[in-house]
């Protein structure tokens, strides 16, 4: 099978491709390999798998007219010519899509949620966090003494392994019959600040979250409970371990 990755040097990408590689033909679209998906095609393609988005819920404050263009204009165009072409999709959505509102860039996953068409399945990531996320991601700076303060947000980390096996197994499923949106976490919320105690970091202050950010982002997983399957790796344990 010949799937199309968006986004297939970033963090989730890389993990997806290095797990397509060995039995199916990789295509990349990224811009670390000039690659740029305003240029999408379908080509000779069998499946799409478009990861490709800016991310930062803070940052599209500052420059929501970007995550339109980014999230929105691309993921658009993408979605219209798996439609036309009869490719099936499944697309990076966000947890930001239960309180679209906050943000521009969880509009921007909201729009992305209404203008799927059929045979294209949203993602809905939580917090994902493994080597290779970026600097700015909470368990790495944690990990790293990077620290200076906690806030009172409960987050559901899952780890990129387990969100590649989630996105396997969707690909493995006939998509006509999945529900147009999965939740992608873990199910297990935790308080950011409490994980920050498991490393030490006790005495930090702890601040109320920006207006921007949801309180709580816990996944409700039983849709893929439903396909027997569970996380396997657990964030208290992953950070025990780096005691």
């Amino acid at each position: 099978m010949r799937v199309a990755i968006t986004g297939s040097r970033g963090f989730i990408g890389s993990y997806l491709k290095n797990a397509l590689i060995d039995n199916h033909e990789v295509i990349e679209w990224d811009l670390r390999i000039d690659k740029d998906i305003k240029d999408f095609n379908t080509n000779g393609i069998d499946f799409v798998v478009h990861l490709a988005a800016a991310a930062d819920v803070r940052a599209s404050i500052e420059d929501p007219e970007f995550y339109w263009q980014n999230n929105v204009v691309n993921t658009t165009k993408i979605q219209k010519l798996c439609h036309e072409n009869e490719i099936p999709l499944l697309y990076a959505s966000s947890s930001c899509i239960h309180n679209w509102w906050l943000s521009p860039y969880g509009i921007s996953k909201k729009v992305n949620e209404e203008t799927a068409y059929p045979n294209q399945v949203g993602l809905r990531f939580t917090t994902v966090y493994g080597a290779g996320a970026r600097d700015s991601m909470f368990i790495g700076r944690l990990i790293k003494g990077k620290i200076e303060y906690f806030t009172n947000h409960i987050r559901d980390f899952i780890h990129v392994n387990d969100v590649t096996d989630v996105i396997l197994l969707l690909m493995g499923k006939d998509i006509a019959t999945l529900k147009p949106a999965y939740d992608i976490g873990t199910g297990k919320g935790n308080y950011v600040y409490e994980l920050g105690h498991i490393l030490g970091y006790e005495d930090l202050p702890i601040k109320d979250g920006d207006p921007c950010e949801a309180k709580d982002n816990t996944a409700n997983i039983q849709a893929l409970r439903a396909f027997d399957w569970e996380p396997t790796i657990d964030v208290v344990r992953y950070l025990e371990d780096r005691k």
